[in-house]
């Protein structure tokens, strides 16, 4: 049987409206029902490591809204489930 790959990135809220209205476990949790749903398994989660830019566009924003809010780093999600191709017969088990 084989899988297929799916990558879900997650982004959350920073600055002082992320810190107190922000849940970073509600939207994973939901983002992970949603997909199981689907079929989709998780597989792995990756940190997502913003590059120099990032960081400054992110100062920015702060800036200019007063550290209200800004683009925070959040998470790249690997999912997979099975998929059945045209070798896998039925009845016959792979070994």
């Amino acid at each position: 049987m084989r899988k297929t790959n799916k990558v879900v990135r997650i982004s959350y809220s920073g600055g002082l409206l992320g810190i107190f209205f922000g849940s970073a476990r509600g939207k994973l949790e939901k983002v992970l029902e949603e997909h199981n749903e689907d079929g989709w398994n998780l597989a792995e989660v990756i940190a997502d490591n913003p590059n120099l830019l990032i960081w400054g566009v992110r100062a920015v924003i702060l800036t200019v809204t007063l550290g209200l809010w800004t683009l925070s780093t959040g998470y790249l999600l690997i999912l997979e489930r099975p998929t059945r191709d045209a070798s896998d017969k039925i009845g016959y088990d792979k070994v």
